[in-house]
């Protein structure tokens, strides 16, 4: 099933039902958080279903300035820090993958969304590619060995 969007509610719309049919584990490449984009009720539902789905759960979140989207109250950043060993929030630290221009997000049953140019709203992807998600999904690991964790966005626990 293929997955398209041109708009910021087509776009928040495909991520919606691209993370319905995640099962454990989901990659999110943003280079910046958005207001609006993955904050909404419905996707962080998903998100947070799937975050709890057993010990096999795991979302990893990779951003360029996580610091500025928890400033700004980004309430993926905030589901995060509620569910600490579930969901993991990186930022790359070489100037190469920091002039990264695209956005994507991946699950392990083969789906995929693809921006390719990650400050507009048009994507393409389909919740059934295991090769596209597959090729996307070894770029995010390459990154997110190399990247560090988000230590801005953690809770105080005071």
């Amino acid at each position: 099933m293929l997955l398209a969007a041109d708009d910021r509610a087509g776009l928040e719309a495909a991520h919606v039902r691209l993370l319905a049919a995640a099962r454990h584990r989901v990659c999110i490449y943003l280079p910046q958080l958005e207001a609006g984009l993955l904050d909404g009720e419905a996707a962080l539902a998903e998100l947070r279903r799937v975050a709890t789905s057993g010990r096999q759960a795991q979302i990893r979140i990779l951003t360029h300035d996580a610091e500025r989207a928890h400033r700004e109250g980004h309430r993926l950043l905030a589901l995060a820090q509620r569910l600490p060993t579930a969901i993991g929030v990186r930022v790359p630290t070489e100037d190469a993958q920091l002039r990264y221009g695209s956005a994507f997000t991946t699950d392990c049953a083969g789906g995929f969304l693809f921006r390719p140019v990650a400050t507009r709203y048009e994507a393409r992807g389909s919740l059934d590619d295991p090769g596209e998600t597959s090729r996307l999904t070894a770029y995010f690991e390459e990154v997110w060995e190399r990247a560090e964790p988000a230590w801005q966005i953690r809770p105080l626990g005071i």
